[in-house]
């Protein structure tokens, strides 16, 4: 499983700064079936709610970041040829602020290495037009806008 690498920065007296300490907190892994329910918690804390989806199979379909034993972020990646596709990043919003934020880019970077491990071409994802701060984070990363389009879902009955 890959993750991105963290980098140490040193303060002047040669220790780890704070940043650094809480970037090597962030482990990314590929979620087990037992993490599907921990997986929908955090959907639901960010207001996404899918009544009787069934959370109990999420592997290998998802990836979480982990800060010691807690999942505190998600992501779901769906590698596919020419175009994969990483959707519902989301994270605690419980987390503070950096911890949250680096969170994000390690999930961000691990789903773009998942997608680009599965032979995609491109990755592409979904993001509320009304999230400017989310779309400034990923443009750094070299995402552009592709198109405008509102995001369907339909419950599929067995």
């Amino acid at each position: 499983m890959m993750t991105t690498p963290n980098t140490i920065t040193e303060n002047k007296n040669g220790k780890k700064t704070r940043e650094a300490m809480l970037r090597e907190r962030v482990v990314i892994r590929l979620a087990l079936d037992e993490t599907g329910p921990m997986i929908a918690g955090i959907l639901k804390d960010n207001g996404i709610e899918l009544p009787e989806a069934d959370w109990n199979h999420v592997f290998p379909h998802w990836l979480i970041a982990c800060d010691k034993d807690d999942v505190i972020g998600c992501v779901m990646v769906l590698p596919a040829k020419p175009v994969g596709y990483a959707e519902f990043l989301m994270v605690k919003p419980s987390v503070s602020f950096k911890l949250r934020a680096i969170a994000v880019r390690k999930l961000i970077v691990a789903a773009m290495a998942t997608v680009q491990a599965g032979k995609a071409s491109y990755v592409a994802c979904n993001i509320a037009e009304n999230n400017e701060k989310f779309s400034g984070v990923i443009e750094k990363l070299g995402v552009s806008k592709f198109h405008r389009r509102t995001l369907y879902v339909k419950k599929l009955t067995p």
